[in-house]
């Protein structure tokens, strides 16, 4: 298989093997190698919970419409943003610990980053929260597969009351419910528009 095979392979997954385990080793590999996915400004405005235990993903199924892959997963990941991180100081901050820039580099990148913001302030509210997530979201579904387990993106649930149960801080936006596991039937196959209908290129 190629990569490119790999790639377009991936499919939403609704009937899991409800007896397939996931280590908590497993998992936390899985989200580090996630954490990769693009970043505007590098602000990583995601935060994610992850339920494992069969009882509660019970009552998250009946958050869910009654859908049984949430019962059935082996985890179940739920995505949220988090614009605490849409923090300047904070970002500039690591980027210093972390070596991505320099002292001397500093004001010139903090200034950079303002002036982009001023263009463009929808990118700290929750339209850049979505746009952020989702680009973590769908690197997170393709290195789930890397790891031997499909995974299905789902809106369809009730986030307040899944919140509410899980004492999730209600600063939080939610994006997505994921969960995970090992297929017991492939995915549906996808049928897309002609790229002549979304595509133009200029010359």
């Amino acid at each position: 298989m190629t990569l490119l095979d790999f790639l377009d392979e991936r499919k939403s997954v609704r009937i899991f093997d409800p007896k397939a385990q996931i280590s908590n080793r497993e998992i936390m590999d899985i989200l580090a190698h996630a954490s990769d996915a693009p970043s505007g400004n590098n602000f990583q405005p995601w935060k994610v919970f992850v339920v494992k235990n069969k009882e509660k993903q019970a009552i998250l199924k009946n958050f869910s419409f009654n859908q049984q892959q949430v019962a059935d997963a082996s985890a179940i990941f739920l995505i949220f943003g988090n614009k605490s991180n849409y923090d300047i100081q904070k970002i500039m901050k690591f980027n210093l610990e972390n070596c991505i820039i320099s002292e001397s580099q500093l004001i010139e990148k903090t200034n950079r980053v303002r002036t982009y913001l001023k263009l463009h302030p929808e990118d700290i509210s929750n339209e850049g929260l979505r746009f952020d997530n989702g680009l973590f979201a769908m690197n997170l579904m393709h290195i789930i597969r890397a790891f031997g387990y499909e995974s299905n993106p789902m809106r369809g649930t009730d986030f307040q009351k899944i919140m509410e149960f899980l004492n999730i801080p209600q600063n939080l936006v939610p994006i997505l419910m994921l969960p995970i596991g090992k297929p017991l039937k492939a995915g549906y196959p996808h049928q897309r528009y002609p790229i002549n209908d979304f595509v133009k290129i200029i010359e």
